[in-house]
């Protein structure tokens, strides 16, 4: 949808509730959908879907059009992949904090503490208009490059930063003042506030940095050539260890440009993050060389006390080996998927580190191995890979609002369980022992009579 005549069609999206129930006018009319006390209503427009409880009709109208016109706005000017239907969910109760998130595909979720939240940012210090051209920055971004562990946050914030404020400017070129539920020449939150942070002295904030690095960047090569190199870094098989290497490869292998080549060394230390692997040597033996006498390594009691999702972040634990010898062969997590019923098409990852997290060896396991609803016990197998006296499992899910899984972990919080991702530091988990535990078997070639370290 674009132009001014695009416009006028979601100024008229139905205000309706969740289940048909007839016809008015030739508009469908929705049922009623109950959640606490509060009525779940929905705003929808060519491309943009609004639940919402506990605001009004024009604040839910304001939102959806803001994303729609973000959404146009970035096809338009960058040709990137975003979804048909763009779904916004927002509640608002005095019992939760004002948050702004994405699923990274195709949903925005916003909670509010009380409909003043939504007042221009002179007035309630909250920045919603740019939040959601944010957003939107995010999910162009993530639909098409799905595979980034290596992107540093300031990577990834500073490309919702830059492309954010440019989506705020072009939705004021299409909506104007009105745009907004409490009318104001956003603009302010756009480009020009953008600058004037480029312009600031001192030491500036990593998002800022990041978004200055992507402005150069897309000078050099264009605004529709960031689907292109996005989708191109998407298929670049990147080393964890290394990762700029192949990076910049892919970069200068499409622009054949001693600026963009020039970009990059400057770049790559502030936009890439690299885990360095172990100097423990990888090695692994067949399954058939294994003594077959496993012997399970268990730190949790086995009763769930409750479950979490870590964005950001991983659960891991760490392990001790009876000695020398010894190989990983199978890792158990106690958990359940959430999120839409068909599971991504995506992988989680499982890495074994040395005991100072460096990565020894990394596996993946498709996110269709865990189920919906109960948790339960799932049982992840591992091609026999040495392990230190001491290290670390690492289990990743790479979750949003809206995809992940729900590890449990009993009550007992005296144990070696931690939160963290390989090549960072790992902090303890206070709140009890991830139900995640491990099988260690013996090379048959381990010699019985010499001594443990």
């Amino acid at each position: 949808m674009s132009g001014p005549s695009a416009l006028g069609d979601w100024r008229q999206a139905v205000i309706a509730k969740q289940w048909i129930v007839g016809l008015v006018g030739g508009l469908v009319l929705l049922g009623v959908v109950m959640r606490s006390e509060a009525e779940v209503m929905i705003w929808r427009s060519d491309h943009v879907k609004v639940s919402y409880e506990g605001i009004d009709e024009s604040q839910a109208a304001a939102i959806g059009g803001v994303v729609e016109a973000a959404r146009d706005a970035a096809i338009e000017r960058y040709g990137v992949d975003l979804p048909d239907t763009i779904t916004v969910s927002v509640t608002c109760n005095g019992r939760q904090r004002v948050r702004l998130f994405t699923d990274g595909h195709d949903r925005i979720t916003l909670t509010l503490r009380r409909k003043q939240d939504l007042n221009r940012p002179s007035a309630s210090g909250i920045f919603n208009l740019y939040g959601l051209c944010h957003e939107v920055g995010h999910i162009a971004m993530y639909r098409t490059l799905k595979e980034r562990r290596w992107m540093s946050h300031a990577a990834a914030e500073g490309w919702a930063h830059y492309m954010g404020s440019h989506l705020v400017d072009m939705v004021y070129d299409k909506l104007g003042d009105d745009g907004w539920c409490d009318p104001y020449d956003y603009r302010v939150d756009g480009t020009k506030r953008l600058e004037a942070q480029w312009r600031m002295d001192g030491v500036r904030q990593p998002t800022v940095e990041g978004a200055e690095l992507w402005h150069q960047l897309v000078g050099l090569i264009g605004d529709k050539q960031v689907p292109v190199l996005f989708k191109a870094w998407q298929e670049t098989k990147v080393d964890p260890t290394d990762p700029g290497a192949a990076l910049r490869k892919t970069l200068v292998g499409l622009y054949d440009d001693e600026k963009i080549a020039k970009w990059w060394n400057g770049a790559e230390s502030r936009l890439v993050v690299v885990r360095p692997a172990s100097a423990f040597a990888v090695r692994t033996a067949k399954k058939s060389e294994m003594l077959n006498r496993p012997v399970k390594v268990i730190h949790d009691d086995g009763k769930p006390a409750g479950k979490r999702s870590i964005a950001g972040s991983g659960h891991a634990v760490t392990f001790e080996s009876p000695g020398a010898d010894w190989y990983l062969t199978q890792v158990r997590v106690h958990g359940s998927r959430y999120g839409h019923p068909r599971p991504p098409a995506e992988d989680f990852r499982v890495t074994l580190c040395d005991a100072d997290g460096k990565t020894i060896r990394e596996f993946t396991y498709p996110y269709a191995r865990f189920a919906r609803g109960t948790p339960r016990w799932v049982v992840l197998p591992i091609e026999p890979t040495e392990v230190p006296n001491r290290f670390v499992v690492s289990v990743d899910f790479n979750p949003t609002g809206t995809r992940g899984v729900f590890v449990s972990h009993d009550a007992e919080s005296d144990g070696p369980s931690s939160t963290g991702l390989p090549g960072r530091k790992f902090a303890r988990f206070a709140n009890g022992d991830w139900l995640i535990n491990i099988s260690l078997d013996q090379h048959k070639s381990a010699d019985a009579l010499k001594p443990a370290p």
